[in-house]
C-alpha cells in the first residue's frame, strides 16, 4: 500500500484534532461583524467534540454570546514547517456546558496548568458543536470532512466512557508500559502518559507543562467496553512488538 493509498482525511483530522493543545478561535466581533481571532487552549470529548474553557469577559466570549458561529485551526505541531504539515478548520456553534463534570476532567488531564483558574467565577467550559471541516494536509490534498464523519459514534460506548478513570488509572500504575510504547514509536524523550481514552484510541502527552506534548494512539478496531479495550490495546502492543 502507497503513502496515497493510506491516506484518511477523516483519520488525518481527528488526529490533529486530539494532538492539539491550542488552537485559533475565531469568532465575529459584535459591533463590525469582522472574523476575529483568538489563542485558545483546547481538549476533547470522548467522541472528539473540542472543549474550550474560557473566560466570560474575554472579546471572543462577548462575541460568542451574540453569535454562537466559530471555527477552530489547528494545526500539526510535530514538523519544524508549518506549512509542510497538516492543519484542519472545524466549524460550528459554541456552546456552554452546563454540567461540565466530565469535560472539565477531561480537560484538566490534558491541560493541568488551567486548574489555576478553572474554579474562578468568571470561566466556564465550553464547547464546539461541529458542523464541518476543511483538512489541508499537503500539496493537492484540501478537503472537506463532513462533521459527522469527524465525531466517533459513541452509541454503544457508554460502558467504555463511563470506566475512563478506572483504566486510566490502571494505566497510571504501569509507566514502563507506557514508556516502552514511547522508545518504540521514537517519541521524544518524555514522562509520558495515558490522558484519555475512547472507542477509538487513546491520548497520550508528556507530564511536563513546560514541553508539554501530545500523541495520538490508534487501536486497530473500535471498543465499547473495558474488556474489548483492553483486547484492542494488547493487539496493538503486539503489533508495535513486530515492527
Amino acid at each position: 500500500m502507497t503513502e496515497t493509498d493510506s491516506f484518511s482525511p477523516v483519520e488525518t483530522s481527528r488526529r490533529l484534532l486530539r494532538q492539539a493543545r491550542t488552537a485559533a478561535l475565531s469568532t465575529l466581533a459584535r459591533r463590525t461583524g469582522h472574523p476575529f481571532g483568538s489563542m485558545v487552549s483546547i481538549a476533547c470529548e470522548p467522541d472528539g467534540t473540542p472543549i474550550l474553557l474560557m473566560s466570560t469577559l474575554a472579546a471572543h466570549s462577548r462575541n460568542l454570546a451574540e453569535d454562537p458561529r466559530a471555527s477552530l485551526l489547528v494545526e500539526d505541531r510535530t514538523l519544524g514547517d508549518p506549512q509542510q504539515g497538516a492543519r484542519v478548520t472545524v466549524v460550528g456553534r459554541v456552546e456552554k456546558i452546563a454540567e461540565p463534570g466530565a469535560a472539565a476532567r477531561r480537560y484538566l488531564a490534558r491541560l493541568p496548568e488551567a486548574g489555576l483558574y478553572a474554579g474562578f467565577g468568571d470561566f466556564a467550559f465550553f464547547r464546539l458543536i461541529v458542523d464541518d471541516a476543511h483538512l489541508v494536509a499537503g500539496f493537492g490534498r484540501a478537503m472537506r470532512v463532513r462533521g459527522e464523519d469527524l465525531l466517533l459514534d459513541l452509541a454503544d460506548a457508554a460502558p467504555l466512557v463511563a470506566a475512563e478513570p478506572e483504566i486510566l488509572a490502571r494505566l497510571a500504575a504501569d509507566p514502563v508500559r507506557v514508556a516502552a510504547w514511547a522508545r518504540r514509536l521514537g517519541w521524544p524523550p518524555g514522562d509520558w502518559r495515558v490522558i484519555g481514552l475512547d472507542p477509538e484510541g487513546m491520548d497520550v502527552a508528556t507530564s511536563s507543562d513546560e514541553s508539554r506534548m501530545f500523541r495520538r494512539v490508534v487501536l486497530p478496531a473500535l471498543s465499547g467496553d473495558s474488556a474489548e479495550f483492553e483486547k484492542q490495546v494488547a493487539a496493538w502492543e503486539e503489533n508495535l512488538r513486530l515492527q
